[in-house]
C-alpha cells in the first residue's frame, strides 16, 4: 500500500514537474538552442570577441515549405546571430573550473570554491534575466524573447570572463590584466547592444518572427527604451568584474 502510494506521488511529481518545466522552457526550444555546429561554435566566439564590424544583426526566419508562411528562427547552426545554449552552458562548466585553477595558483584552492562560483554564476544569469523581464514589462515591450535566448545572452560574458581569468592564471602583468579584462567587457557589451537590439527595440511592422510590436512606440518610449538597452550592456561591467574576483 504504501509502495503504490509512493510510486503515485512520484508519478504525479514528475508530471508536475514536466508540465511546469515544459511551460517555461519548452524543449523542442532547448533543442533548438543546441542545434549548433563546429563552424558555428568558431564563428560565434569570433563574433563575441571581435563584434566591431559585423553587419547584419538581425537573426533569420524559417519558413514554411508549403505555405511560406513564418514559422520561427532558424537554428543556430544556420544562422550565426541566432543565441544558443551550448556555448554559455559550455563556458559557465569552464569558468567554475578555472575559477578553481586561479585559487589553486593562489595557494587557497577548496573544493567549496566550486559551488561556490557556480552559485554566484547562476545567480547573476538569474538577476540578470529578471531584469531583463521586469524592464520589458514596465516599457510594454512585447515579444520581448524566450527564456532560453535571454540566458543564453547573460551567459555569453562568461568567453570573456575565462580569458580574463587565463591571463591572471599565466601570470600576466596587472596592468595586461585590466586592459584584456576592459577589451572582453567592451567587447561583451557591444556585442549585447547589438543583439539585444531585437528584443528591446522589436520591428514595428511585425516583419521579425514574435517581435511585432502591438503599438506604435512614440519617441519618448523609444528614448526609455534605448536607455535601457545601453544600461543592461553597461552594467556587465559590474556582473563581469564581481565574477572574475577569484
Amino acid at each position: 500500500m504504501g509502495m503504490q502510494f509512493g510510486q503515485s506521488a512520484m508519478r504525479a511529481g514528475s508530471e508536475y514537474v514536466e508540465k511546469n518545466l515544459t511551460r517555461y522552457l519548452p524543449l523542442t526550444h532547448l533543442k533548438h538552442s543546441f542545434n549548433v555546429s563546429n563552424l558555428y561554435v568558431f564563428n560565434k566566439l569570433k563574433l563575441i570577441l571581435f563584434p566591431w564590424t559585423h553587419k547584419p544583426w538581425s537573426r533569420l526566419v524559417q519558413r514554411s515549405e508549403v505555405s511560406g508562411q513564418i514559422e520561427g528562427y532558424k537554428p543556430p547552426r544556420e544562422d550565426i546571430n541566432c543565441p544558443d545554449a551550448y556555448i554559455p552552458v559550455m563556458a559557465l562548466t569552464t569558468y567554475i573550473l578555472l575559477s578553481g585553477a586561479v585559487a589553486g595558483s593562489k595557494g587557497r584552492f577548496d573544493p567549496e570554491l566550486l559551488s561556490i562560483a557556480a552559485s554566484q554564476a547562476l545567480g547573476i544569469i538569474f538577476l540578470e534575466f529578471c531584469c531583463i523581464k521586469l524592464g520589458c514589462y514596465l516599457l510594454n515591450i512585447s515579444g520581448d524573447g524566450a527564456v532560453v535566448d535571454l540566458v543564453a545572452y547573460s551567459g555569453y560574458k562568461f568567453v570573456g570572463i575565462i580569458i580574463s581569468l587565463l591571463a591572471s592564471l599565466l601570470g600576466f602583468r596587472s596592468s595586461i590584466c585590466w586592459a584584456i579584462f576592459i577589451y572582453v567587457f567592451g567587447s561583451n557589451a557591444f556585442f549585447l547592444l547589438r543583439s539585444l537590439r531585437y528584443v528591446i527595440l522589436p520591428d514595428p511592422s511585425g516583419q521579425a518572427f514574435g517581435t511585432a510590436s502591438t503599438s506604435t512606440v512614440n519617441a519618448g518610449q523609444k528614448s526609455k527604451r534605448i536607455q535601457f538597452l545601453f544600461a543592461i550592456s553597461v552594467s556587465q561591467l559590474a556582473s563581469m568584474w564581481l565574477l572574475s574576483r577569484v
